[in-house]
């Protein structure tokens, strides 16, 4: 009964209800997006206070980006380069061919070909391959992040009718990024990709590849599960040189 009649009350003096304020709902706390109307969710994320503190005042300089991106793209390499080394220091060619070819649109028989081509060359080769370190494949991934430097590049000798020899294509790379490759990793690139073992690089089908790896598998492709994923899975492990 008090809460009848001390509304009616307020209602005849025109005294507003404190509680209705809380209870009015204001537009500028909605946003209407791709997904419907839906509420605001202020909240800071982790790297909204990496970057600026909890306050936000903080300043973000350059340099301070583009250490935490490096920091952060050689923790994902390293992660991919462990997933094959399991604790090593260094992964095998082949590992590394499967790892530049994980990420394709080719398909399993273009796969295998590769595969095959590589394993049948290094066993042309004399010795124990010594395999690809960490630094190794990670210098040879920046050197992706500047594929269309070389993609100009490789255009450039290819419209001149020269010939892209191992030394060219470890020039490439050094101007395109200013790291040089190792000449064991450059050799092992075109183990991969030199078809008909000439020692000139089949350079179109290598960036087209080189770019489907840049994807990272965010492109839809067909991928083989169950009994043909076990076969091709235990075809590859038997390749492998050990």
């Amino acid at each position: 009964m008090e809460k009848i009649f001390s509304q009616s009350w307020k209602d005849k003096h025109g005294v507003e209800d404190e509680k209705s304020d809380t209870n009015k709902i204001d537009a500028d706390d909605f946003v209407d997006d791709a997904q419907g109307l839906q509420k605001k969710h202020l909240v800071d994320t982790t790297l909204i206070v990496h970057f600026f503190g909890k306050k936000g005042d903080n300043v973000l300089l350059y340099e301070d980006f583009r250490n935490f991106m490096e920091n952060l793209q050689t923790e994902v390499l390293e992660m991919e380069f462990q997933q094959f080394a399991k604790g090593g220091d260094t992964i095998s060619e082949m590992d590394f061919a499967k790892i530049l070819l994980r990420y394709t649109h080719l398909d399993t028989n273009l796969c295998d070909t590769y595969l095959d081509r590589l394993l049948e060359r290094i066993k042309m080769d004399k010795g124990i391959p010594p395999g690809i370190s960490f630094d190794e494949f990670k210098v040879f991934c920046q050197f992706l992040n500047n594929l269309e430097d070389f993609t100009i590049a490789m255009r450039m000798y290819t419209l001149a009718d020269h010939p892209i020899s191992k030394d060219e294509f470890h020039r490439a790379v050094k101007i395109c990024t200013g790291t040089s490759l190792s000449k064991h990793l450059v050799h092992t690139v075109f183990a991969i990709f030199d078809e008909d073992g000439d020692g000139q690089l089949s350079y179109r089908e290598f960036i087209a590849i080189m770019k489907d790896r840049l994807n990272r598998g965010f492109k839809s492709y067909t991928k083989n599960e169950g009994w043909d994923a076990f076969k091709i899975c235990l075809k590859h492990e038997i390749k492998t040189p050990n």
